[in-house]
């Protein structure tokens, strides 16, 4: 762990503090993503009469990610474990549904999703959480537990048949909460960790649901952009087809000026060349006319991405700070430091190699004074600082996601 932090000295140590568990959220196994990724870009090349390259349409990659955002959803095509859950409040339950009166509005919703209810009490960590975190503590003099969030000892978490998308866990989804409540408290983070308590204590069932949503979007905007490929794909085949009749015209043009060609065979390559120039500018309409779909469809899908994107930050618009990079021991704390200087709430993804890898999601708060880093796996933390911050997510990296290899950074 030292070649993590290297360039961050620690406050010096002080005898740890017993953990402060007011709350608890869990998850079953650390998050899978899916495979989200970069914004498409609008083609601008227009066809010619003579076309001599092939159009200039960007590929994107999967949309959902933010080339592609850290998800705490499996790629898409893993197998949906059940049907949607809608969200269900109190109000939308009639007559024997409605439980006793003294359940909260929570306990009604999860009752009616076959959830075990939230009690509005923090669950104690699983022990070998504790053991991590109190590693971790004595790594990071001055690092405080403000509330445990094993999300993989939470009992909601496991239930069999759960939604599609949440059997990896809920990390995308609670780190989401997460900025939205820090957000909405006005950027102070003691307010901003209580309303994350009250949110985890007493309607986690809402962080499954929402798991659930985004892995939906993520899936529909993962074939929606499938598709858009092949689009561009068959685009790129008609460009090609076009640039060999145009070669074979251009070919003919050169037989037409031997002096020595009979009447039947000036003929015949004569009407070869019409032909070919009918059916170049009817492709080349049709080009055109295929392109603009495209340009259209690739504004529509980043409309869509950036909509997702917004709500991976509780509904807040992002500003990507740092694409996917490498994670090595030499630069990783430099890059997050780096990346994470402006006053506010980030995104961290981890992603493993591969185009669809699994992934985790990390969030930070960061303030003049103390910082708060969120790990879905371990708990919400507090640091006297920004650097401190760093070095205790660079023991996270260290400890528990060493097989990933690249992670991205946006600010909300």
């Amino acid at each position: 762990m030292k070649s993590f932090k290297a360039g961050f000295p620690k406050t010096p140590k002080a005898p740890p503090a017993p953990p402060k568990t007011t709350n608890t959220v869990a998850q079953p196994t650390f998050s899978k993503p899916g495979a989200p990724a970069a914004k498409p870009t609008t083609p601008t090349t227009s066809p010619t009469t003579s076309p001599t390259g092939s159009p200039n349409v960007s590929r994107p990659t999967t949309p959902t990610g933010t080339t592609p955002q850290g998800d705490a959803f499996k790629p898409s095509g893993s197998p949906q474990a059940s049907p949607s859950r809608p969200n269900i409040d109190a109000n939308s339950l009639q007559g024997p549904q409605l439980p006793s009166p003294n359940l909260s509005e929570s306990d009604i919703a999860d009752m009616a999703l076959g959830r075990t209810p939230g009690k509005g009490k923090a669950m104690t960590p699983r022990p070998e959480i504790q053991k991590i975190v109190e590693d971790m503590k004595l790594e990071n003099p001055g690092a405080e537990v403000l509330r445990y969030t094993d999300q993989g000892g939470h009992p909601m978490l496991k239930q069999p048949n759960m939604p599609a998308g949440t059997d990896a866990g809920v990390c995308s989804a609670m780190t989401s909460e997460w900025i939205r409540t820090g957000k909405e408290a006005g950027g102070d983070p003691l307010k901003g960790s209580q309303a994350f308590g009250k949110l985890t204590d007493n309607h986690f069932g809402k962080l499954i649901d929402k798991q659930h949503a985004e892995h939906l979007q993520s899936d529909a905007l993962t074939k929606l952009n499938g598709a858009h490929l092949d689009d561009i794909s068959k685009l790129e085949g008609s460009v090609k087809q076009l640039q060999g009749k145009s070669a074979q015209r251009k070919e003919i043009n050169e037989l037409l000026t031997n002096p020595d060609l009979t009447l039947e065979q000036r003929q015949g390559l004569t009407a070869q060349r019409n032909q070919l120039t009918q059916e170049l500018k009817a492709g080349m309409a049709q080009l055109t006319q295929d392109k603009d779909a495209i340009a259209q469809k690739q504004q529509s899908i980043s409309h869509l991405v950036d909509d997702f994107r917004t709500g991976r930050g509780g509904g807040h618009p992002g500003v990507k700070v740092q694409d996917f990079e490498p994670i090595t021991p030499d630069t990783f704390a430099q890059k997050m430091y780096d990346g994470t200087k402006e006053n506010g709430h980030y995104r961290i993804g981890l992603r493993k190699s591969g185009e669809a890898a699994e992934g985790h999601v990390l969030g930070l708060h960061k303030t003049d004074g103390p910082n708060r880093l969120l790990d879905a796996n371990t708990a919400e933390w507090k640091t006297n600082n920004h650097k401190d911050a760093v070095n205790l997510t660079a023991d996270h990296i260290d400890q528990l996601y060493k097989g990933y290899a690249t992670f991205d950074i946006t600010r909300y």
